[in-house]
């Protein structure tokens, strides 16, 4: 039987470095955010092969007194805490006092400080955890840590590493991950003795500005939400700018950057409703929540927490980011015509007066008439017949008399002509305004069904004649197991067979034509999501089904003055830039544009 004794401290210094120290990028961020911590407001880094040679982090801070420099490389001592009850509380970014001694013990490692009250400076050296005694040393301020030949001693470790610039790379993501959260401080970052990045003590927009670029905050929505206990601010990407990339995702909880699947899916949630298909959300969002209720001591890495009371941290976002997506105007230039992609235009936004009658305030319930009339919306009844008109531009008879209407009066104009049966053409007093019409019916149709939903006053309408559908044996089953939930949705039904119902009430707003389709859809959904609980979670899933086969289908003709009917449903709703599956439901091109695309003046 093998005998327990007790490890050397060295060898138990690199297996925690093993956990602390997993590649250069690590070093530099236990080393910058030990500058952080102590006050520090000027930051220099020079990073030599991707911080495989040498890694030098200089700072400005008070420093660190001659006796207790071997104590600074030693296990588990640091400044940051002193009880338990520290530990519960921790605002500091490191609180472990683990990282120096990891460091050290796999690399050469000088630290040099020199303290306020000192004569002059003072450095100790490690070699792979061998540490000097103190000696003087030639420094003006603050603190400097040189880390050299890293894993020199551990050759298993240091082949696992990558290519320098690959290294430097994750040093570079580190140094953003600090930049963004400290402001305050100045920064700059050299890679081979080139200067690579420089931040300036400047306002958290500037900052981001600095780190990753203006086309981000140019394209982005500032939050500013909560309380003492729990705030939340930063930027979101707008609509319409999403990007298959998750580069710029930025998470900061009390200024420390984490990866945290809660506040992640929140966000996720927040723009269900927006988001195109396959498409991620930039985003730089700083939570700042009382100590005592986060705990940052689930990993030596530190980039995971964990809440005390995370399903309201998690409703706390998703309000806070859905609140700011419904109250925002959003502008018409974002979407730009393919006709001017490759022309030599320079697109003019819509005039701020024109935009500002876009008001998103809640939408109205389904208790108003119809929005197209005394027709029904469910697409089936007024479709085109004619395969040979579907193509044209119809109705062009009220084109005159639009000039004889104040266009101020609306942002989005009114309505002059129906394109290709898909696109209302429409003009307001900067230029001309393209509508989806299916796109923009279905949010509005959207939004409607998400209000009449929370007040359980989706309007019904009996069948005269029941409808029949056939059913598979489980979906029967769904049936009959949520049919309080089908009801709250606007369905009735009974049993007609082993493996039919019967159809006997549907939504009021829904034609008889395809609300065979319809239910299929909305059982499935109902399958697929699982359960009642699970299926109410995601009813917004539910209700887009709903909304986008209510909607107006392409080739349904429209005259003028359900097109403008159409046009002012969307400024009365919310969101209705974008349809509830990510798409853009309108766009402008300003008169200027046309303009010179049409050589005027030239």
């Amino acid at each position: 039987m093998s005998i327990i004794r007790s490890l050397p401290e060295v060898l138990i210094s690199q297996i925690a470095a093993g956990e602390v120290v997993e590649r250069p990028a690590s070093v530099l961020k236990e080393l910058v955010e030990n500058s952080v911590d102590s006050g520090a407001t000027e930051i220099s880094i020079s990073i030599v092969d991707g911080g495989m040679q040498e890694i030098r982090v200089a700072d400005n801070g008070p420093g660190i007194p001659q006796q207790q420099l071997p104590l600074a490389l030693s296990r588990h001592a640091t400044s940051k805490i002193q009880g338990l009850e520290d530990l519960e509380s921790i605002q500091s970014l490191g609180f472990r006092g683990e990282a120096l001694a990891s460091i050290a013990s796999v690399s050469q490692l000088t630290l040099a400080s020199r303290h306020g009250g000192e004569a002059h400076s003072w450095k100790i050296n490690a070699d792979g955890g061998n540490v000097s005694e103190p000696i003087p040393c030639a420094l003006d301020k603050g603190t400097v840590v040189t880390v050299k030949n890293l894993y020199f001693n551990t050759p298993a470790r240091k082949k696992f590493l990558k290519s320098p610039n690959t290294e430097y790379g994750h040093c570079d993501e580190v140094y953003k991950h600090i930049a963004l959260s400290n402001p305050h401080v100045r920064f700059s970052i050299m890679h081979n003795g080139k200067p690579k990045r420089r931040a300036q003590a400047t306002s958290i927009e500037m900052r981001v500005t600095e780190t990753l670029g203006s086309s981000l905050t140019e394209a982005s929505i500032w939050i500013d939400e909560g309380s003492a206990e729990l705030s939340l601010s930063g930027f979101v990407q707008q609509p319409g700018y999403e990007t298959t990339k998750k580069d710029n995702q930025y998470l900061f909880v009390n200024g420390r950057f984490v990866r945290d699947r809660v506040i992640s899916h929140a966000i996720r949630q927040a723009f269900n409703d927006v988001l195109h298909h396959g498409k991620s959300v930039s985003h730089i969002l700083f939570l700042q929540i009382n100590p005592k209720l986060v705990d940052v001591n689930v990993h030596p890495r530190k980039t995971e927490v964990r809440f005390h009371e995370s399903q309201a941290i998690h409703q706390f976002i998703f309000h806070a980011i859905e609140k700011k997506l419904s109250s925002i105007d959003m502008n018409a230039n974002k979407v730009t015509h393919s006709f001017f992609q490759n022309a030599n235009v320079s697109p003019s936004p819509l005039d701020a007066s024109s935009q500002s009658n876009l008001n998103l305030s809640s939408a109205r319930n389904l208790t108003r008439p119809q929005l197209f009339g005394t027709s029904e919306i469910g697409g089936g009844s007024e479709i085109a017949r004619d395969s040979t008109e579907e193509r044209n531009i119809t109705d062009l008879s009220n084109w005159n008399a639009f000039e004889e209407t104040n266009t101020s009066e609306h942002a989005l104009g009114f309505a002059l002509a129906q394109l290709s049966g898909a696109y209302v053409l429409a003009q307001n007093q900067s230029g001309l305004i393209i509508v989806d019409m299916h796109a923009a019916h279905e949010r509005i149709v959207y939004e409607q069904l998400k209000n009449a939903l929370d007040l359980e006053a989706i309007p019904k309408q009996t069948l005269l004649i029941p409808i029949d559908i056939r059913l598979e044996l489980i979906q029967i089953e769904v049936v009959h197991e949520n049919e309080a939930l089908l009801n709250t949705l606007g369905f009735e039904f009974s049993s007609s067979g082993p493996e039919n119902i019967a159809l006997r009430a549907i939504p009021s707003f829904i034609g008889t034509d395809k609300v065979t389709g319809l239910v299929e859809n909305v059982i499935k959904d109902i399958v697929h999501y699982g359960s009642t609980r699970v299926l109410q979670e995601h009813r917004n899933e539910v209700l887009s089904t709903l909304a986008c086969h209510s909607a107006v289908r392409a080739n349904r003709k429209l005259t003028i003055e359900e097109m403008n009917n159409l046009l002012r449903e969307m400024e009365k709703t919310e969101r209705s830039d974008h349809c509830n599956h990510g798409r853009p439901t309108w766009f402008h091109i300003s008169l200027s544009e046309l303009d010179t695309r049409f050589m005027r003046g030239q």
